[in-house]
């Protein structure tokens, strides 16, 4: 019964992060042709998903600071809030510039909503942190799968409305999770200067920005490089997602294991079978990748955590996910610099940090 009680506390935000997760995503398979709509140059192919990044990735200290006046609760469904308006203002952008712009802004608000409701969900399922956070991020996972398939929505509704219906349906649920009853905790400031975050965020933002090199790159691959649908393969990218949420289902089988080998291992596993983009088994590659790239994202999280413990999780969580967006988003610009071989590129890139983690970890 105690265990279904937690569950149930957490829903809220559980169905909220789904929903955090389809902004990271829904630009993706319409955002070649929302460029040309545009008149605006190819290249802003990259730089609209770094807008999101680096807005995202400057904000998470900061955010997580604020947490510790505001509240971990407040502050997630605040940052909800910002996302949603961020978003309905996408679909009404008149250009590129204001399109980067308000994804930025987009980013910002993502900032606010990942630790501190990372953070409240470890606090409401004390004794279960990694298995709840790989529920966590499993939830992204089901919002990306919704995101890379919002092309259709796109085509259904017209994207200025399929736009304004996400900006729309993420407020609410931020003023829904803004009147829950879950706690406000306040995190204490001091946790911010736990090198041990700072390590393990370092060594493994190459497989953070892997995996979203492929989810965000991989549409317009097949449209400039292979000369295929974007929206249709956004849809077969889902697959990506779709084992990244049995990959955050499984992660509390490392509840209780060596979890700095198993970032290791789960790591390599997660971004090496981008190799595999090159070739028909490129399903069978997202599927690795995405079961992967997730167990091993959720075991970092749980671990650093930990560190920290569960109340004062939003600090070390905004950190670790700072450094991991803001060195790892740098992949984004792989595929101008090098092409056809990106993903041998994003492997390499990749691999060689987090195999020094066995080295400096003792």
């Amino acid at each position: 019964m105690l265990k279904l009680s937690l569950r149930l506390r957490g829903i809220p935000i559980l169905i909220a992060r789904a929903i955090y997760g389809i902004s990271w995503f829904f630009l993706s398979p319409y955002l070649p042709y929302l460029i040309k709509s545009l008149d605006a140059p190819p290249y802003f192919t990259n730089l609209v998903p770094i807008s999101f990044f680096a807005s995202a990735a400057i904000m998470q200290v900061p955010a997580g600071i604020i947490s510790t006046k505001l509240g971990m609760k407040k502050t997630y469904t605040l940052g909800l809030i910002i996302m949603g308006i961020g978003d309905s203002l996408i679909g009404l952008s008149p250009n590129i510039y204001t399109v980067l712009a308000f994804y930025a802004m987009t980013g910002f608000g993502a900032s606010f909503f990942f630790s501190s409701a990372g953070g409240t969900l470890a606090v409401v399922n004390e004794g279960k942190v990694a298995t709840v956070l790989g529920l966590y991020n499993a939830m992204f996972a089901v919002g990306g799968i919704i995101g890379l398939n919002w092309g259709f929505l796109d085509a259904l509704l017209g994207f200025s409305y399929a736009s304004l219906f996400l900006g729309a349906v993420t407020v609410v649920m931020g003023f829904l999770n803004w009147f829950s009853v879950y706690p406000n905790n306040k995190p204490d400031f001091r946790v911010i200067k736990d090198l041990r975050v700072v390590v393990i965020a370092l060594a493994t933002s190459g497989v953070w920005g892997a995996y979203y090199v492929v989810s965000e790159y991989f549409p317009s691959f097949t449209y400039y490089v292979l000369g295929k649908s974007a929206i249709l393969t956004g849809s077969v990218s889902s697959v990506l997602l779709l084992s990244s949420v049995l990959g955050g289902t499984l992660t509390g089988l490392f509840e209780n294991k060596d979890k700095v080998k198993g970032i290791v291992f789960t790591g390599i596993l997660g971004v090496l079978p981008s190799i595999l983009l090159y070739t028909d088994f490129y399903e069978i590659g997202l599927f690795i990748m995405g079961l992967f790239n997730e167990l091993c994202i959720s075991i970092i999280y749980s671990l650093v955590v930990n560190f920290v413990k569960s109340q004062n999780s939003s600090l070390s969580l905004a950190v670790v996910n700072a450094i991991q967006i803001g060195v790892g988003m740098n992949e984004l610009l792989l595929p101008s610099i090098t092409g056809f071989y990106v993903w041998v590129a994003v492997s390499i890139v990749s691999i060689i940090p987090l195999l020094l983690l066995l080295v400096v970890w003792r």
